[in-house]
């Protein structure tokens, strides 16, 4: 086999000790990717070096050897009495508006400003407000949640004169119990409550809100400094021609004690479109950034059409003490005898382990209400997307058409976690009952779905890390009403070398080294003999776009070579990575 260059097309030193299983690696600043977890069976000690900070973490692995190593069944749980989780405020006990976050600062002016134009299904269909200046009354910049919800009452289609542009100029703390009740008491207020927050002890003190972004037609909202938003869900639905732009959406995630790992109690989105009356088409989401949402990133329902999804990012959340995420696991850490799944964890995993294995975002894109609800009218384009550590869902389609090229999915730091996890696992008999039973942690690789009829095609990207890049069918796979049509052309899939049950050591056409480890590569298209993208999973039903034959707009395509370099780099995908002129950010092409 032939060694070739690092996909992201950096140079990567490390070093691997096999014998005593101690990784030294030293990661090169040429990547937002990072390493966050490996473990192996000794300690661990990454350097990490961004500029001229070097970070050291020592990890202690979770074998039997090594502590915690006791089985919960022959251990008691922690003295003391049963802490009961806090009581949610029913909303805001103070009048005035608290939402107000920092200004971001805005990056420097992007070149090749063409290259971020609309394309894609929304192409054609969507201006958003259109270019007007922004000293015009229907040019509405905003800094807390009260303005932002005037802003969206006066941009419905049936006002005299619309507001069609709406700015963001800062972050919003937007939690329902953060924006004051001078704003909640205002009658039809398309701000809501959202269902409550149970374990996050900073969620529930900020409550978490549900916006209606609805009745538009010619409306962009956006920021020019990647303005961030947090404890809300927005809720597009009821209207046609929406540009949502340089955004990031985080804290919206809580550990799940209640269904036991399943998450099911509740139903936080960052993005919703087309849940709800009406119809919903021509959206167009760019260069946003989705950390951690307890459910997905940005679902599609209820037929809406016509959307791209552009130059956006999953990135994991912030890790780290004083963080959103560490906030929430030392309350478990405080509480352990009230959260049962957590200390069964606990007594096998280190708690950084635990916050590991937690940490990836477990759905991406859901489109599709329910279950073979039969609708064929879903139109989506994705690309130019960077998926770092999503688990499953790029897209999962029941019904209509998605066209997707020029992703890039790195799950390859998923990967190594997800080998720490299963040899943990496996390595004590009483946790693998638990989790095989009771319980549900662990991580799941999976990446573009098709099912129920609906036809997904991917172009000129990279799987990294995805032991099953394609599947066409997630409930039976006997009955053929459950599958979907599902091809790729160009495709580079990435796995560890040991990884032959996914990628036979016939189909690996080459070799690289990152973090100690030997990854191999497949490229091509998913019907060659030698593929390893799927799908698998029920017996293949013939490819037919739904709405036309297939995708008739003109889309410009990068070097799968290029990808991470390209998405990951400084002026790459997701928020606050592009400057951008007024007139550049509300043009659909420039």
């Amino acid at each position: 086999m032939l060694a070739v260059a690092h996909p992201t097309g950096h140079p990567v030193h490390d070093h691997l000790d096999c014998p005593n299983r101690h990784l030294d690696l030293t990661v090169l600043p040429s990547t937002d990717i990072s390493v966050r977890t490996i473990a192996f069976e000794g300690p661990l000690e990454l350097h990490q070096q961004r500029g001229h900070h070097r970070h050291h973490r020592h990890l202690q692995s979770g074998h039997p050897n090594h502590e915690p190593t006791a089985d919960p069944a022959l251990v008691p749980l922690p003295h003391g009495p049963v802490i009961a989780d806090p009581i949610p405020p029913t909303g805001p006990t103070h009048p005035e508006d608290l939402s107000r976050g920092a200004t971001p600062a805005e990056p420097a002016l992007a070149g090749d400003v063409f290259r971020y134009n609309l394309e894609g299904y929304a192409a054609g269909t969507v201006t958003g407000g259109g270019n007007i200046p922004e000293s015009d009354p229907r040019y509405r910049k905003v800094t807390t949640a009260t303005e932002l919800v005037a802003a969206l009452k006066d941009a419905k289609a049936s006002g005299a004169n619309p507001v069609r542009v709406i700015e963001i100029l800062n972050d919003l703390n937007m939690g329902y119990n953060e924006v004051g009740t001078l704003l909640t008491s205002q009658a039809s207020n398309p701000l809501r409550a959202n269902l409550p927050a149970i374990k996050h002890p900073a969620l529930i003190a900020s409550g978490v809100t549900l916006l209606d972004i609805q009745d538009f037609n010619g409306l962009t909202i956006y920021s020019k400094n990647g303005a961030t938003i947090r404890h809300a869900e927005f809720n597009i639905k009821n209207g046609t021609n929406l540009i949502l732009r340089n955004l990031k959406f985080d804290e919206l995630w809580e550990w799940d004690e209640g269904t036991r790992g399943a998450y099911d109690t509740n139903d936080w989105d960052f993005v919703t479109i087309g849940d709800g009356g009406g119809v919903t088409s021509g959206i167009w989401v760019d260069h946003c950034t989705f950390t951690k949402a307890y459910d997905g990133v940005l679902d599609i329902k209820k037929g809406a059409s016509n959307i791209t999804i552009s130059w956006s990012a999953v990135a994991p959340a912030a890790a780290g003490p004083g963080s959103f995420v560490q906030q929430q696991f030392d309350a478990l850490e405080a509480n352990r005898t009230g959260n049962v799944m957590y200390n069964l964890l606990r007594t096998y995993f280190s708690q950084e382990q635990v916050v590991a294995i937690a940490l990836p975002q477990k759905k991406g894109h859901l489109i599709g209400s329910n279950s073979l609800e039969g609708l064929t009218s879903y139109t989506v384009t994705l690309h130019h997307n960077l998926y770092t550590d999503l688990q499953d869902r790029m897209p999962r389609l029941r019904g209509g058409d998605v066209h997707a090229y020029n992703l890039f999915i790195d799950s390859s730091n998923a990967r190594i976690v997800k080998v720490m996890r299963d040899d943990v696992v496996a390595a004590n008999a009483p946790l693998a009952t638990q989790l095989g039973s009771t319980y549900s942690f662990g991580i799941t690789s999976n990446a573009s779905i098709s099912t129920e009829g609906g036809a997904v095609q991917v172009e000129d990207s990279v799987f990294w890390g995805v032991l099953t890049p394609f599947r066409n069918n997630q409930t039976d796979v006997n009955n053929p009403s459950y599958t979907g049509a599902i091809r790729g052309t160009n495709i580079q899939h990435i796995l560890l070398a040991t990884d032959t049950q996914y990628m036979p050591e016939t189909s690996q056409q080459s070799t690289f080294l990152d973090r100690g480890l030997t990854w191999a590569t497949w490229q091509g298209n998913s019907d060659d003999p030698s593929s390893t993208l799927g799908p698998s999973q029920a017996p293949q039903v013939p490819f037919v776009w739904h709405n036309g034959g297939g995708p008739a707009y003109l889309y410009s395509k990068d070097p799968v070579a290029t990808l991470g370099a390209l998405l990951t780099g400084p002026q790459g995908a997701g928020a606050g990575k592009i400057g951008l002129t007024t007139a550049e950010w509300l043009n659909v092409a420039n």
